[in-house]
């Protein structure tokens, strides 16, 4: 997945949970917010990249949530666009 695609899931995280870290979401909800259908022929929503940056980890439940970390970068990066 591009940074750029990244970045959109990162953002619908955010959006979804509001905002706080280890709030729960599901993959479908994630795939609507970047504008993925039910059936999108494309590659399926692969996290791991994320994880690997420690920006969110996957809950018992199977839903993803941003870390402490995710949330933080998640502003920092909103603040750098705003300038």
């Amino acid at each position: 997945m591009s940074r750029r695609d990244l970045a959109h899931v990162s953002t619908a995280l955010w959006d979804l949970s509001g905002g706080a870290p280890g709030a729960g979401v599901a993959i479908a909800a994630i795939d609507v917010a970047i504008g993925r259908g039910r059936d999108d022929m494309r590659t399926p929503l692969n996290l791991h990249s994320l994880l690997e940056e420690g920006l969110v980890e996957q809950l018992a439940d199977g839903t993803w949530a941003l870390t402490g970390e995710g949330v933080q970068r998640h502003r920092d990066d909103e603040g750098f666009a705003g300038r």
